[in-house]
């Protein structure tokens, strides 16, 4: 019988060491609130970097886009008077 008694209690102890405690519910409440405030720390500093990122690059577009050039008028093409486009419609 002690044998046995032994034995159980033996297999049992591994079992009764991994068994944890629920945390209290504050502490649970605590890391909950902690947790949605890191996330909303991390999307408020990605929101900054994103708008700062933006700034910057309609900086460059802005220094390095060259000015629109009219294009050239070639002499072949004449303009047509007006009033001889009225006679050709």
């Amino acid at each position: 019988m002690k044998v046995e008694l032994m034995l159980c209690a033996t297999l049992a102890l591994p079992l009764a060491v991994r068994a944890e405690l629920p945390p209290p519910p504050e502490e649970a409440a605590k890391k909950q609130e902690a947790a949605q405030k890191k996330a909303r720390d991390e999307n408020s500093a990605r929101a900054a970097l994103t708008r700062a990122q933006n700034r910057v690059a309609e900086r460059y577009h802005a220094a390095h886009t060259p000015p629109v050039q009219k294009p050239a008028r070639s002499e072949e093409a004449e303009p047509i008077p007006e009033s001889e486009a009225s006679i050709e419609e």
